[in-house]
């Protein structure tokens, strides 16, 4: 989490995304922890985090992740995955209508030590952002202040 240097107070940007961090340390994933938030209008609309579907064992409660397992990367066995991306779990959370000109802000946590993943959505979460009409998707891609890339939704890579 960024924190404030002295009196000063810290960047929205880097407010935002310390919210999306925070939700990421509720995830259940024990690959990668992933923590998102909308934001319309200087408002939070939305939040998720990734997990398995409400009701449904998660691979923190069960002990193992299939794709740690079959040792898969980013990007690999995304069918084999129980979790929801956090992206998906916060479009999911409101209409379209409110994600239009919104922003989202994503962080990744490495559950080993908790430090910080350089966050970036996969294609099929890309294309949701896009189809949703988000504006830009921040990325968290360092623990300080600053530390963080600004993408175009339309330049997100939503194919292979």
């Amino acid at each position: 989490m960024v924190g404030p240097e002295g009196t000063k107070r810290i960047s929205k940007t880097d407010t935002y995304l310390n919210v999306a961090e925070a939700f990421a340390y509720r995830s259940t994933c024990i690959k990668r922890k992933y923590g998102a938030v909308i934001v319309k209008d200087d408002v939070v609309i939305s939040t998720g985090y990734n997990g398995s579907p409400r009701g449904y064992d998660n691979c923190c409660d069960i002990g193992e992740c299939p794709r740690i397992k079959l040792g898969m990367h980013q990007g690999e066995g995304y069918g084999l995955c129980r979790a929801i991306h956090a992206e998906q779990n916060a479009l999911l959370n409101c209409s379209r209508e409110q994600t239009i000109g919104a922003d989202l802000y994503l962080a990744g946590i490495n559950p080993d030590d908790n430090s910080v993943h350089r966050a970036k959505p996969c294609p099929i979460c890309s294309r949701l952002i896009i189809q949703a009409g988000i504006k830009n998707v921040y990325l968290r891609v360092g623990a300080k202040a600053g530390e963080y890339e600004v993408v175009p939704a339309q330049d997100l890579v939503w194919h292979l």
